[in-house]
């Protein structure tokens, strides 16, 4: 069994003025590029990433002054990342593959609504509000719906869900979002992962 790590960058839309910071290219089915504009670096602004998604919705409204670098780069939905790594993740599991989708990034960088999308309760779009997948449905929901629409009897589909926050860990699938500091929690399970 081969192992694969793939890393994806994905930049969140605007929260307020700016000036345009990056520049994300996705050059083939497998290489991204992210340059860095405007920095005080000299060396090292050019990084290469597995995916180097653009979803800067609305930066016109945003950048402070008109970016033609911006208007050549592609939006990406959140439709088309799932149908860019949805297919691949997918047919790992059904090879019998584990599969690990971690997602790293400051409070509020686009996590959660990549993974899942929306996911407050007073929000109408909330995944969790839909029997079938809309717009906003991240990774997790949209893969979870192919995957029990195709579920046999026999099938045994387990799932982890923590959340890691400096040393304390969540348990998001108990009833309780039971907590522990990472070492006190620790252990292998039956399949031999942390």
């Amino acid at each position: 069994m081969s192992v694969s790590i793939q890393v994806a960058i994905r930049c969140r839309p605007f929260a307020f003025r700016n000036e345009l910071g990056v520049s994300l290219y996705q050059n083939s089915e497998n290489e991204g590029e992210v340059n860095l504009l405007n920095s005080r670096y000299t060396q090292n602004t050019r990084w290469a990433f597995t995916y180097s998604w653009w979803s800067g919705y609305n930066y016109q409204n945003y950048l402070a002054k008109p970016n033609s670098e911006a208007d050549k780069m592609e939006l990406i939905s959140q439709e088309k990342v799932y149908n860019i790594i949805g297919p691949k993740i997918k047919k790992q599991l059904l090879d019998g593959s584990a599969v690990v989708l971690f997602a790293y990034g400051l409070s509020g960088s686009g996590k959660t609504y990549t993974v899942f999308g929306p996911d407050a309760t007073d929000q109408p779009n909330a995944w969790f509000k839909h029997a079938k997948p809309n717009q906003e449905w991240g990774i997790f929901p949209r893969l979870a719906y192919e995957i029990f629409n195709m579920k046999k009897d026999e099938w045994k589909i387990t799932m982890k869900y923590f959340q890691n926050v400096v040393d304390i860990v969540r348990d998001l699938m108990s009833p309780m979002a039971d907590e522990q500091y990472y070492k006190n929690g620790m252990r292998k399970d039956d399949d031999g992962f942390m």
